[in-house]
């Protein structure tokens, strides 16, 4: 039996989104949980079921366990992007994280599209390689402002097939 590229790859930057909607919002209206919901709901109605059932939260070593929790129940597996040590300190692998994974995971026959939960054009990489493989984008922007200021992303992203509109969700719209 042949397999199709039809599963969705999702990939979400944990502190993209923690800190744009904690920055826009404030504290008392993060709603996590909601905006997850909300996110696993247009992903499986505009774009595929999701590869393997779940979607992969990449975040720093301190990430709470209330948080964990958020994204367990959000069916969200977590990958934890410990820090790196380099001479005046530490530095952030979430970013070549998801790089490294998605570039691996989009060659996975069933992977026909990947979405992107991020603003950051540190991405861009990523979304070049990604259309080289012949998979499909769909990009979760966390907020207006955590998209990179030239929305380098969001040439990268396709069109839905059915409305022709291009296939992105901003988390920070009204839940």
């Amino acid at each position: 039996m042949k397999e199709t590229r039809d599963k969705v790859l999702l990939l979400v930057d944990w502190d993209n989104i923690f800190y744009s909607i904690f920055d826009s919002f404030g504290p008392d209206k993060l709603d996590l949980d909601k905006r997850f919901e909300r996110l696993t709901i247009w992903v499986k109605k505009e774009v595929g079921e999701l590869w393997g059932g779940f979607g992969f939260v990449f975040a720093p070593g301190h990430l709470n366990s209330y948080h964990r929790q958020i994204c367990d129940q959000a069916g969200l597996k977590i990958m934890i992007c410990p820090k790196r040590q380099i001479d005046d300190g530490t530095e952030d692998t979430v970013d070549e994280t998801i790089i490294w994974f998605g570039l691996l995971m989009v060659k996975h026959p069933e992977v026909g599209y990947l979405c992107l939960v991020s603003g950051d054009q540190d991405y861009v990489s990523l979304l070049e390689r990604t259309k080289a493989e012949g998979v499909k984008i769909a990009l979760a922007v966390p907020t207006i402002n955590s998209l990179s200021t030239n929305k380098a992303l969001i040439r990268y992203v396709d069109r839905h097939p059915i409305t022709n509109k291009k296939m992105i969700i901003r988390l920070d719209k009204p839940i």
